[in-house]
C-alpha cells in the first residue's frame, strides 16, 4: 500500500516554473497554496512531496521511504519568482549536521 502526501510529481512541475518570468500565480495554478509561506524581505513558499510504501510482513509493516521532495521557491515583493531550490532524497541522506554548537550564558 502506498501513501502520498503533498503535491504530486512536483519534481516534474518545478521544471515548468522559470526564474524571472514566472510569477505568484502561475506558482499557485501550476502547484496549489504553499504548505508553508513565510514573509521576510521576500516571499518563500515551501511545497512538499512524500511518497511511502508499507513493506513486507516479515519487517513488521514498517514504511519505506519511495519520493521525498521539498521544494524552496522565493517570490520578490513584485511577485516574480527569483531562486528556487528543489530537494530530493538523496540530497537529504547527504545533510551533515554541525558538530560543534554554541552554549548560551
Amino acid at each position: 500500500m502506498k501513501d502520498h502526501h503533498g503535491v504530486h510529481f512536483l519534481d516534474i512541475k518545478e521544471k515548468k516554473l522559470t526564474i524571472n518570468q514566472s510569477n505568484k500565480n502561475d506558482i499557485i495554478k501550476l502547484l496549489g497554496p504553499p504548505l508553508i509561506q513565510s514573509t521576510f524581505d521576500n516571499d518563500l513558499f515551501i511545497y512538499i512531496e512524500k511518497k511511502t510504501s508499507s513493506t513486507q510482513l516479515k519487517s513488521l509493516g514498517k514504511k519505506k521511504t519511495l519520493v521525498n521532495n521539498v521544494l524552496l521557491l522565493e517570490v520578490n515583493d513584485r511577485g516574480i519568482l527569483i531562486r528556487k531550490y528543489l530537494s530530493d532524497l538523496n540530497q537529504m541522506n547527504d545533510l551533515e549536521f554541525e558538530k560543534e554548537f554554541t552554549l548560551s550564558l
